[in-house]
């Protein structure tokens, strides 16, 4: 299944690794590290100015301008009637 995370982009759900609260670059030490490796490799994709979630892959992040909260119920969603 696929996932449509903003911005006409739609990512396969099994590639997907966490979904996060933009916040967390501001809290977490980690998430800043990650964002920051990612970004200097060209892996990062999006607008960091309009986004509110990290969207982490295996290949990469993908800012969204769509909260997390949605994003995760989204994701139930098509699990649910996956299933």
């Amino acid at each position: 299944m696929y996932l449509h995370v903003g911005q006409d982009i739609m990512v396969a759900t099994d590639a997907i690794v966490a979904i996060l609260s933009k916040e967390l670059l501001d809290t977490s030490k980690d998430v800043r590290e990650l964002y920051a490796r990612l970004r200097s490799e060209g892996r990062v994709s999006g607008n960091i100015k309009e986004a509110k979630t990290l969207v982490v892959t295996r290949t990469g992040i993908i800012l969204s301008n769509i909260s997390a909260n949605t994003l995760v119920r989204r994701a139930g969603r098509l699990e649910d009637s996956d299933r």
